[in-house]
């Protein structure tokens, strides 16, 4: 104990001497996780029983204020005074020896400041932590900074200003990550998962809302980054309890698509208040029937986007609470996307209702596309199959915003119309649309529904999502098409209850894994005239004889 007691005395003797009182030392954390960076602590008091003033990134340069014994320095940092240990300040010849003169050491935390949503257009570069301190300049949104350290709610940050480097304190609610690092989607395991934004890092704190699947946050800065997540959606920030931070999706460099929830659209039944905090602080006037992305609930209140323009309203107010009684559902009129199925090597299925339990209305074929109206806040999305709408599980889909994304490399098979037919608009007869097939020509087939295929008599199975019009697409008897079995027979029921679910297409080979039920919806990955590979209800997946399905 004395041993190591005698090498601490001598690094700290060794460290003023290149350093004295009033001279610069910097904070040196050695840390090796570039993402969550470890951040060296102010003490109120020379003591790991200090109060923590503040937390400090690698670089922040300090004044030496003397060794206050073997293990602290007293420091001061932005007009703010205390402990830090000395083990991890250096000098600036140790710096630049240890780390090389061009190696970014000293270039702080990088942050940007984001005012979205926060019904402001700039904010100030202040001198102290206090609203009414000296403003040292202004800032705008999306403005890069480097970040020095985390004070209680307040960042201090360098800034430049007209050309030179600034030292100064912002609040930390306008400070988000940068780049990869910013942006999360609120995407629990089902839709009707509750995440909680709490306003302390403290799960017995007070619940501020509660947010809603699809809703995209900003990611903050805070004391407890590793055991919380600290996070704003749009202009109300708090923290996410760790054991809910398996609902945030970083983003990173990931299209938007590849989360399967969106947020709930709904519209204002008349003229109706949006609020800029839940204390009704102030407010603008939304106009009747406008849309809005509901992102979180509280109370009887909702915190909103709204998706046009608001009469008087600030150019950064698109945030904001308002009363659920204000809010009815919206009504899709129009197709808002594209979406292609990819559920492995098996169909999805078309429900008349966003329920597992609800009527089939039709399957669709591995990497069929096809038209979005709603995205919904339930775990299926609305979609379109020319006149005919059904939803469809999220998760068996692949959710294309826009021209250019990956596509599955599942195109759907082809089949040969036999006679001249109109595609109609829905699947029976007297629904004709206005595009046609001739006789001989080739089709994708994309589904089915009862006895008419879904198809597109196009060079390509992909539609255009700038399209307005249903684009070559539409129902045809079965009868009228030479198509393969695979893309005709999607689903199937068993004809005699407990059928034997086997390993292998063999009856002699193939060990049995399961019974098959009358009633249980099969989902069919490959059709064959002996033995057909099916998918039950609960995921267990095997041959069946065919002779005991019928095929819907």
């Amino acid at each position: 104990m004395k041993k190591t007691i005698g090498m601490l005395l001598v690094m700290a003797l060794a460290l003023y001497a290149a350093a004295g009182v009033g001279e610069s030392l910097f904070v040196d954390n050695r840390e090796t996780d570039k993402v969550y960076p470890e951040r060296l602590n102010m003490r109120s008091e020379p003591s790991k029983n200090g109060a923590i003033i503040g937390l400090y990134y690698s670089g922040a340069e300090v004044e030496n204020l003397g060794a206050e014994n073997e293990e602290y320095t007293r420091v001061s940092i932005g007009g703010v005074s205390g402990y830090m240990a000395s083990e991890y300040l250096i000098t600036a010849q140790e710096a630049e020896a240890r780390y090389g003169a061009d190696s970014g050491f000293g270039d702080y935390r990088a942050a940007e400041i984001d005012l979205t949503g926060m019904w402001a257009k700039e904010t100030a570069l202040l001198a102290d932590t206090d609203l009414q301190s000296a403003v040292i300049g202004t800032l705008r949104s999306g403005e890069r900074v480097g970040l020095v350290g985390v004070l209680d709610t307040w960042a201090y940050i360098a800034a430049d200003l007209d050309g030179e480097k600034n030292y100064g304190y912002v609040p930390l609610d306008v400070l988000t990550d940068v780049d990869e690092l910013k942006v999360s989607i609120v995407a629990g395991e089902r839709a009707d998962t509750r995440t909680i934004l709490y306003s302390a890092p403290n799960d017995k704190a007070k619940e501020i809302m509660i947010v809603k699947n699809g809703t995209a946050c900003f990611h903050l800065f805070g004391r407890k980054e590793g055991e919380w997540r600290r996070v704003r959606v749009g202009g109300v920030s708090g923290w996410i309890r760790y054991t809910q931070t398996d609902n945030l999706h970083m983003l990173g460099s990931e299209q938007r698509s590849v989360i399967p929830y969106y947020p709930l659209l709904m519209q204002t039944k008349g003229e109706a208040l949006l609020y800029s905090s839940q204390d009704e602080a102030a407010y603008m006037t939304l106009d009747g029937d406008m849309k809005v992305e509901v992102l979180a609930e509280a109370e009887d209140m909702v915190y909103i986007r709204t998706l046009e323009g608001g009469a008087g309203a600030y150019d950064c107010g698109d945030f904001g609470f308002m009363k659920l009684s204000d809010l009815k559902l919206s009504s899709a009129a129009a197709s808002v996307g594209l979406a292609q199925v990819d559920n492995g090597d098996l169909p999805a299925v078309v429900l008349a209702e966003p329920d597992e339990k609800a009527e089939m209305i039709g399957a669709l074929c591995g990497g069929a596309q096809i038209r979005i109206l709603d995205y919904t806040q339930t775990d299926y999305a609305q979609v379109a199959l020319n006149g005919l709408k059904g939803y469809v599980a999220k998760d068996s889909l692949r959710i294309l915003t826009r021209t250019g994304e990956n596509l599955s490399q599942r195109i759907p098979q082809r089949g040969v119309v036999l006679e001249d037919v109109v595609l109609s608009d829905e699947p029976k007869k007297g629904t004709a649309g206005e595009e046609t097939a001739a006789a001989g020509s080739r089709v994708y087939i994309l589904g089915k529904a009862g006895d008419w295929a879904y198809v597109r008599a196009a060079g390509s199975p992909n539609l255009d999502v700038l399209q307005s019009g249903e684009d070559a697409t539409g129902f045809v008897p079965l009868d009228q098409l030479n198509a393969p079995m695979s893309t005709t027979h999607l689903t199937a029921f068993v004809t005699t209850d407990k059928v034997n679910l086997r390993s292998q297409d063999s009856s002699t080979e193939g060990a049995i894994i399961g019974k098959a039920r009358t009633g249980e919806r099969l989902l069919v990955g490959e059709y064959g005239e002996n033995w057909t590979l099916v998918e039950t209800p609960k995921g267990l997946r095997g041959y069946i004889m065919t002779k005991y399905l019928t095929f819907e």
